[in-house]
């Protein structure tokens, strides 16, 4: 087997002494893995001279060696340190340190690298793990995530690389997801007629409804151009027929609009938009671990599901009922919003104190508002299946659609589809049709996580 050959490091820039301590790493290693460092200490030193450069003859002269020093590596070596390296003022590498923040595009990674690079110098002893892992926390960009490792008590530097680093690669997947389902809904709204798009607002627009720069002024303009009435907020008509004429703003408490459109609601906005992870999320083959803690909430038990996603706490309007009735709630200065990227309605919010595991923390507990198929749980029991029969109306000339040849049910799924085929028949969702008929089309059948299927129909 041919010996690997290994290529020495360039030679040393001699106009930037401050190099040589990276340059002198370098050469460490080739010394190692070319396997100089076995031969004597005449030929490493002649080695390192030439790999220098022409320049480093006059310093090695300068340096007043006799014989036996001059074929001693180490001893050289340690005379060229002595040479390039000035003392350090720790003062002034501390201040760098310390001014050292994560700038704008830069990557987490570059950020934490360069805090170490600067910490080398500044002798810092036993604290040097604790201020690096300081300095992140308070200097990232990220001021949410720099708030939550604030509140963790056994942080350690390890732990804070783990989090932010993966923090960054989750918001570049995020940021990448949202790309790609906007570009879809850009495509599919494209394709509809003009009138549909007046009709129903884009994801855009939306979005744009939640932005704090939202006030009346926007809805006058839009008002009258989809011949809206701005006091009232529905078709445009004369003022003295207005329903909304003689009203008192639920907003204002001024006389003449609906609080839907009142202008005072730009006084009231919120600063900012807080997003929440997905609250609860189950299935039947859910793991055997339980996400969900009991803390102690102003001497209270509550049971929390722990999401480590949300930006806040919150709780639902009944629980807040039951157990703060003495609670006063403040207007929420924040729109919660789920992992749909949709505004959850939030009655107001109030601080109070927590203890878990012997840890105590004050916290702002956001309330939402109560789920309607919680109140009125009659009403939503069952698919809810109308009464008599429906006739669907076509557009004339419309042409039937009929499959007639029948697709094959995979035979590893073919149990579940019939399975899944008669409890939708026995649920009255779908009825045999045992004669041809004009209208068919295939099925297609999705597996499910929990071994179950999903019955689909592909119109396309």
């Amino acid at each position: 087997m041919a010996a690997l050959h290994i290529n020495p490091p360039e030679n040393f820039t001699f106009s930037t002494p401050c190099n040589w301590s990276k340059w002198k790493m370098r050469f460490e290693r080739y010394r190692i893995a070319s396997g100089l460092s076995t031969k004597t200490g005449n030929e490493q030193v002649n080695s390192l001279l030439y790999i220098m450069g022409e320049q480093a003859e006059d310093i090695f002269s300068s340096f007043g060696l006799s014989e036996t020093e001059q074929d001693d590596f180490d001893i050289v070596l340690k005379k060229f340190n002595d040479h390039f390296v000035i003392k350090k003022n720790t003062i002034f590498e501390r201040a760098q340190f310390n001014k050292r923040v994560q700038l704008d595009g830069e990557s987490v990674n570059a950020f934490i690298t360069a805090l170490h690079t600067l910490a080398e110098h500044c002798e810092y002893g036993v604290l040097h793990d604790e201020l690096i892992r300081d300095r992140i926390v308070v200097r990232i960009r990220d001021k949410n995530l720099s708030e939550k490792l604030q509140l963790d008590a056994d942080l350690t530097l390890t732990k804070v690389i783990e989090r932010v680093r993966l923090s960054e690669v989750v918001k570049e997947q995020q940021e990448k997801l949202i790309e790609k389902d906007s570009a879809s809904v850009n495509a599919i709204s494209s394709n509809k007629p003009a009138k549909f798009l007046k009709q129903k607002p884009s994801s855009g627009a939306r979005k744009q409804n939640v932005k704090d720069d939202f006030h009346r002024k926007n809805n006058e303009n839009e008002s009258r151009l989809h011949g809206k009435c701005k006091w009232c907020g529905k078709q445009r008509h004369d003022k003295t027929v207005c329903p909304a004429r003689d009203a008192r703003c639920r907003q204002c408490s001024k006389i003449g609009h609906y609080a839907k459109v009142c202008i005072t609601k730009s006084q009231t906005r919120c600063s900012e938009v807080a997003y929440l992870g997905v609250v609860q999320l189950e299935s039947k083959n859910k793991t055997n671990i339980d996400w969900t803690v009991t803390v102690q909430v102003n001497h209270k038990n509550i049971k929390f599901k722990i999401d480590s996603g949300a930006d806040h706490t919150v709780l639902p309007a009944n629980v807040f009922q039951n157990v703060f009735q003495n609670a006063k709630l403040e207007p929420p200065d924040k729109i919660l919003c789920g992992p749909d990227r949709n505004p959850l309605k939030t009655l107001g919010k109030f601080k109070t104190n927590i203890e878990y595991k012997g840890k105590r923390c004050t916290e702002e507990i956001y309330i939402s508002a109560a789920d309607p198929k919680a109140k009125f749980p009659e009403l939503f029991k069952g698919l809810g299946v109308m009464k008599g029969c429906y006739s669907i109306k076509l557009k004339p000339g419309a042409i039937p659609f009929a499959n007639a040849c029948p697709r094959r049910v995979p035979i590893p799924l073919l149990k579940q589809t019939k399975a899944e085929l008669e409890r939708m028949v026995e649920e009255k969702v779908i009825i045999p049709v045992l004669k041809p008929t004009e209208w068919c089309a295939p099925v297609v059948i999705v597996p499910k996580s929990d071994g179950n299927v999903r019955i689909c129909v592909d119109l396309i």
